[in-house]
């Protein structure tokens, strides 16, 4: 979704991103409104006041969604859970969280304040449709849409479909009563998937009476909620394999140092082309000083390799995500995945000592099941 979605701004320096499949909502609220909810509503409207009245809902209901997962994302950070970002796309929206919930209670009050606050700002947007409803039809139309809307969110998301907001509060009371996330996972993820069946089958009749749009789009909600499920579990079961697990048991201690003068064409020349790797430290083992990478390399054009140094292309110790040996092994993935790299240097006391590696990470994980 990253790489099709715009920067909108920042809450309480969260990023706010909306993907480029969030048109497609756009389009058919729009669309839908402005063709069959309205003119049923307001037969009398010149077709300039339906689009127009149709276009303010379709764009508030955009940041229905929005005050949805903001809330998400405020009570989160208040119970010190750290939020990468919050992404708006076509099924909805996603606050991504660094790590799951350390308590069962944080996994309550963090999935409960979504819906709640969808429901409380469709309370808010009823008492304005009963105050204009008499003066202002325009006014009191789309407040009364917003309601609707708003209520509905919050009753949908409500439902245990895991990993919709009601599949986290029963997964945080299965939780509680056994103590065991990994397994009160996979029981919501059952149970997920059964609600998903329901909503697929449901979007198939719905499709097949006539109600081909919403029984599709039903269908597709169905089919995203399953994946969601699953992936879900997945990282939970991932996490229970390397819990307990330190980078020291997997990193290699083998790194080849490039001098930090080196040029970039002997670099190409005497290192890069004997071995199959991605990244290089950069300096001596007392003293490192960044890392060289493919992508940084790619950077400076080749025609420049003659002149240019590894200090030139490299990315500086600082920038650079540093773990230690004892750095637990899903941490250092955590890493990974938030930085979008795929190694990262080992330093202890200030010394390199190695690096670790998703290779490294996927050897190891195929060890531990083979042996069960």
């Amino acid at each position: 979704m990253g790489k099709a979605s715009v920067l909108l701004g920042r809450v309480r320096g969260i990023p706010i991103r909306v993907d480029a499949s969030w048109i497609v909502i756009f389009v058919l609220a729009t669309w839908s409104m402005a063709r069959g909810i309205l003119p049923a509503l307001h037969p009398g409207w010149p077709p300039a006041l339906t689009f127009a009245v149709a276009a303010t809902t379709a764009t508030l209901f955009f940041f229905s969604v929005l005050w949805h997962e903001v809330a998400h994302s405020l009570v989160a950070l208040a119970n010190g859970l750290q939020v990468r970002e919050i992404t708006l796309f076509v099924f909805g929206g996603a606050s991504q969280m660094d790590d799951e919930p350390e308590r069962p209670r944080t996994e309550f009050i963090v999935a409960l304040a979504g819906p709640v606050a969808s429901l409380v700002l469709g309370g808010l947007w009823l008492l304005v449709a009963l105050a204009a409803r008499r003066a202002l039809a325009p006014v009191a139309t789309v407040a009364s849409l917003m309601a609707q809307v708003n209520i509905s969110l919050g009753i949908f998301n409500l439902v245990p479909g895991f990993p919709l907001d009601g599949g986290r509060i029963l997964r945080a009371g299965l939780w509680a009563a056994r103590k065991d996330i990994a397994w009160a996972t996979r029981l919501a993820t059952r149970v997920g998937h059964v609600i998903a069946t329901l909503f697929i089958v449901g979007g198939i009749v719905l499709a097949f009476a006539g109600d081909w749009m919403n029984g599709m789009w039903l269908a597709f909600i169905g089919i995203f909620v399953d994946n969601a499920g699953r992936s879900s579990y997945g990282q939970i079961a991932l996490r229970k394999m390397l819990d307990g697990h330190t980078v020291a048991e997997v990193m290699s201690d083998g790194c080849a140092l490039v001098p930090p003068q080196l040029t970039l064409d002997v670099f190409v020349e005497q290192y890069l082309m004997g071995e199959a790797r991605r990244c290089y430290p950069v300096g001596t083992r007392d003293a490192v000083v960044g890392l060289l990478t493919i992508h940084g390399l790619r950077q400076v054009p080749a025609s420049l390799w003659r002149e240019k140094r590894v200090i030139d292309a490299m990315t500086p110790l600082p920038a650079l995500r540093i773990v230690s040996p004892e750095t637990p092994l899903w941490d250092a993935l955590r890493h990974m995945t938030a930085d979008g790299v795929n190694q990262l240097p080992v330093l202890s006391d200030g010394r390199l000592v190695g690096m670790v590696s998703r290779e490294h990470l996927i050897s190891f994980l195929h060890a531990r099941s083979a042996v069960g």
